[in-house]
Parts: C-alpha cells; structure tokens; sequence
C-alpha cells in the first residue's frame, strides 16, 4: 500500500525532517531535510533519532549505505545543516541538494558541498531550483516550488528551497525558513489538495505574516479541506526568539487550523495514506 511518511524531529531550535515513502517493491524509501547536531555541544538529536527509529525497524530493512535517496539543506542557515556532514557519512545518499548560494558568503553550503565532491565521498550534489525535474521517491512526486533560477536571494531565509510532496490526492508543503515575501510571490502555486504544512520559520511573523496581510494562510483559507500544521520550534531555546509568534497563532486559530508543535508534541508525523492524513506524536 502506497504512504507517505514525513516527520518533523524535534531538535530543539532548527529544523530536522525525515521523509519516508513506500515504492511498492522494495524497502521504504527515505530521506533527510535540515539537522542541528552540534558536534561541539554533543548534542546531537537527529542522529539520535534516527539511529532509534531505524534501530526498532532493523526486521523491516537493513541499513546500508548509501541509504538516503537525498539528504537536502533548506537554506544556508547553520540550525538547518549543522551534523548533515556526519549523518551523511554515516548513512550514505544518493544526492545532495541545497539552493545556489554566493561560494564566499555561504555559512555552511559551501562546506557541505566541498565535502560532498571530495574524491573519496563522490555523492552526486547539486544546486536546485524550480526549473529542475526531482525523481520521484518511491511513490511520492516532488515539486519545487522556490527559489527561482538566477541569482540567490541575499537573505538566506528567503532562499529556502519549497518542496511540495504528492502522494496520490494529497500534498505536504515543506517550507523551510520562506518569508512572506516569497508567499507573496508563489502562494497561489501551492496546490489545493494541500493537507500538511510546515510552517515557515518556526513560526515567526515573518514567516507567515507580509505587510499586515497573511498570503499563505489566504492561499489555505480556500482550501476544501482544513490544513494541519507542524511547527518546530522551541520558545526558550537558545533564550533568543520568541517563536511561535502569538499573533501567528491567532491567525491560524480564526479558521481553526489543527497546528501540532515539536516544543509541544516532540517528534510529529504526519501520515498521507488513502487519500487522508492522520497524525502521530510522541506527547
């Protein structure tokens, strides 16, 4: 039976999200979006978490590299790629994916794909954009949605990369760091059987709000079906940012949205299969 599996991790501040798909055939498919492992800090909750989830499916499937179908930083923000390097090394995937940057102005892009082309990894790596065709991951279809070919935005935020995920009649919208410059500019490319949204940016203003007006949420206001939402975010950690923001959270509240949060939740799952979403969660 054909699923699509795409769990926001809770890793404390940033954005970790693991994607698996049935193909019909063979093993699940699988693969990572963002991580915050601090080597530094040993803090290292995507690992962590994937080394217990695939560790309690170890009758299902064995793990062997490469094991990803692609491992993807949204934007070249460090809570998004900090640890993919090592869970690259440690797993393996066929591809790596980040949106263009400028190569002496990159945080964190940069080095991944240095590391990436090295002559002993040698994973097929490149930069993408709306005008590029994903393969499908199993039975799931992907559609990017942003950025744009051309140059890159100057604020990273901004030159996350949206993915669309499709299964059957039923589409998950990941969104990175997006602003509401950038909802402004694609929300009414968001497709209408959209059932599961990460909200932008932990849920700041800026991620969902544009100049007193709200263009992703206007865009789900229309849909047939309500929305759930999943938002990562961890209010007191590091102590810096106020995320969720109230007012954000007023707004989804005025149709209702059913919006789960990792501070909340812990780890959130939402599950497309038969046409309909169900949600798992771990508090």
């Amino acid at each position: 039976m054909s699923y699509l599996r795409v769990t926001l991790i809770d890793v404390g501040w940033g954005d970790s999200i693991l994607i698996e798909a049935s193909d019909g055939a063979s093993r699940p498919r699988f693969a990572l979006i963002d991580s915050n492992d601090n080597a530094e800090r040993e803090y290292w909750p995507t690992r962590n978490f994937l080394r217990k989830h695939f560790g309690r499916r170890e009758n299902e499937f064995q793990v062997e590299k490469p094991f990803f179908d692609f491992v993807m930083i949204s934007h070249d923000h460090s809570d998004h790629g900090t640890g993919l390097k090592r869970i690259m090394k440690e797993y393996g995937t066929e591809n790596f994916w980040y949106p263009k940057v400028v190569k002496d102005e990159s945080v964190i892009i940069t080095h991944l794909q240095d590391y990436a082309d090295h002559h002993m990894v040698n994973i097929n790596n490149q930069a993408i954009d709306t005008e590029d065709a994903l393969e499908p991951l199993g039975d799931v279809t992907m559609d990017v949605l942003w950025p744009p070919p051309g140059e890159p935005e100057p604020d990273p935020n901004n030159n996350s990369i949206v993915l669309v995920l499709t299964l059957d009649q039923v589409s998950i919208l990941l969104t990175g760091d997006a602003e509401g410059k950038v909802w402004d500019q694609i929300a009414d490319q968001i497709p209408e059987n959209t059932r599961v949204v990460k909200v932008p940016h932990h849920g700041s203003r800026n991620g969902t709000l544009h100049h007193g007006t709200s263009p992703l949420v206007d865009r789900l206001d229309n849909f047939p079906s309500v929305t759930h939402l999943g938002i990562s975010c961890h209010p007191n950690y590091p102590n810096r940012f106020d995320f969720p923001h109230q007012e954000v959270l007023d707004r989804f509240d005025q149709r209702p949205y059913n919006y789960y949060r990792t501070d909340l939740h812990y780890h959130i799952t939402f599950v497309a299969e038969d046409n309909d979403v169900s949600i798992i969660y771990s508090h």
